[in-house]
């Protein structure tokens, strides 16, 4: 069995989650009376990263292996990006 880092995890699975939920968005657009589905998916991010990373943190007290702080982080980086590109984004 392949043994990948936490962070490279970590990083693939947000880029690709992101790279799906702009896809969906280019091919269908919300209607007027709800939401598309890429704002549905992008609202399930939340609490998918919420609870990934409690996960991570659990992880990271039962072993101390710095790997998994480190995916917290990222996570954290990942958020941050997102917010600034949405605050200054015309």
């Amino acid at each position: 069995m392949i043994n990948i880092r936490s962070e490279y995890k970590t990083i693939l699975f947000f880029l690709s989650f992101i790279a799906i939920i702009y896809f969906v968005g280019s091919i269908q657009n919300g209607s007027p009376h709800g939401p598309g589905i890429s704002t549905i998916l992008f609202l399930l991010l939340i609490p998918i990263s919420i609870i990934y990373t409690l996960i991570l943190f659990f992880k990271y007290y039962k072993s101390e292996n710095k790997q998994y702080l480190n995916s917290i982080y990222i996570i954290s980086g990942i958020w941050i990006l997102i917010f600034l590109f949405f605050n200054y984004h015309n």
